[in-house]
């Protein structure tokens, strides 16, 4: 285990004497209200864990996604790099404040779930009076509750992480070391020149004129099959062929998207 590992774990497993709960930073999209998870004050809290509720991203149009998840991701909506850090975003929905994928707090029979929603109500965060990151837990959620609701599961058993906020801890160390490769892949696309700026246009049911939907980033096809051999093997070597592969086909996904608008 990892030092950093050994500190989340450490910050969920700490005893209900020590008092010197953490402070988060930073933004969390979708996250509304994000606390430290720690025995002293979550004593007494659990998480009602079925049935999952997705009415918390039934507003956004984009999710972000990391590398690991750009193939299956890619079968159901376009995948592009948006804003300064280049992050990876799937497409959700052509319009600010809809996710054509959520319908009455359900996610879409067989479409596939990005795991930035799969891992909610918990969620990493810096801590503000470090580096580390800590496990956090979203009160914002319906899915909180006190240990003794019905389906509720406690995240502390006398002091201890119950096996709930172990499996969260496990996931959410997962999904950084998936957001590490991502900057990865990000930086190799950056230093090759395979990033080119495109538009999409959208228009809306009643109105007679397209409207920008978003600018975004995506990787240039003729650029990338025309690299010379030693920049394609570096590629390769790093394992981003498919994910590269995958973002590409994926802007097909597009006129898919905007016939589900129309229909809805």
């Amino acid at each position: 285990m990892t030092e950093t590992k050994q500190k989340n774990r450490k910050a969920a497993n700490t005893g209900a004497a020590d008092t010197n709960v953490p402070q988060v930073n930073g933004s969390l999209p979708l996250y509304r209200d994000p606390r430290p998870v720690h025995s002293a004050t979550h004593a007494d809290a659990a998480v009602l864990v079925a049935p999952t509720d997705f009415g918390f991203a039934a507003e956004a149009p984009m999710i972000q996604l990391t590398v690991d998840e750009f193939e299956r991701a890619g079968l159901d909506y376009p995948i592009l790099f948006f804003g300064d850090d280049r992050q990876p975003y799937v497409v959700t929905g052509l319009e600010a404040g809809r996710n054509l994928f959520v319908s009455e707090g359900q996610y879409q029979v067989g479409a596939y779930i990005p795991a930035y929603l799969r891992r909610y109500p918990f969620v990493f965060a810096r801590d503000e009076g470090s580096e580390r990151l800590i496990l956090c837990l979203d009160h914002a959620s319906g899915r909180v509750a006190g240990k003794d609701a019905d389906g509720a599961v406690a995240l502390f058993d006398a002091g201890d992480a119950t096996e709930l906020t172990q499996q969260a801890l496990r996931f959410c160390e997962n999904y950084e070391g998936a957001q590490a490769r991502t900057r990865v892949l990000i930086s190799l696309l950056e230093e090759l020149d395979l990033f080119e700026i495109k538009r999409v246009h959208y228009t809306a049911p009643g109105s007679a004129e397209p409207s920008l939907l978003v600018e975004y980033r995506t990787v240039d096809r003729a650029r990338f099959e025309a690299l010379p051999t030693d920049q394609f093997l570096r590629l390769r070597e790093a394992g981003a062929l498919p994910a590269i592969h995958a973002q590409i086909a994926s802007q097909a996904k597009w006129d898919a998207l905007a016939a589900v608008a129309r229909t809805t």
